[in-house]
């Protein structure tokens, strides 16, 4: 049986850390892995921060799903543009966010909502 939380918060720069507190506390309600927690909020933090970079909107949206041993973290915002994983030079001080949400998750999408679009990973929980 699946769990679910879902929060919104304002798309400011302190977004990531609010959202991270959100999953922290859910993590362990669920009693989930806490060796698996740091994955999962690296993972969220760069959805959320690319949610307050690059989207439009006044709040980022986001959902925790857990089912059979996997989080799906899901981050809502205003922008239609689909995210996409680019090659960043070492002395670059950003582009490595899609990266590492590919690397860290089992899969990730994304999917066009009503609003602009939904980006999703799935970690291991």
């Amino acid at each position: 049986m699946g769990s679910s939380s879902v929060a919104a918060v304002p798309r400011t720069p302190d977004a990531g850390r609010r959202l991270r507190s959100l999953l922290w506390s859910t993590f362990e309600c669920w009693g989930c892995d806490g060796e698996l927690l740091d994955d999962a909020c690296l993972v969220l933090s760069e959805l959320v921060g690319n949610a307050v970079r690059h989207a439009e909107g006044e709040s980022v949206q986001v959902r925790l799903r857990r089912s059979e041993g996997v989080l799906r973290i899901a981050v809502a915002d205003g922008s239609i543009a689909p995210p996409a994983p680019r090659g960043a030079r070492l002395d670059d001080e950003s582009g490595r966010g899609m990266v590492i949400v590919e690397a860290l998750s089992l899969r990730w999408g994304w999917e066009p909502s009503a609003a602009g679009k939904v980006v999703w990973a799935d970690v291991p929980c």
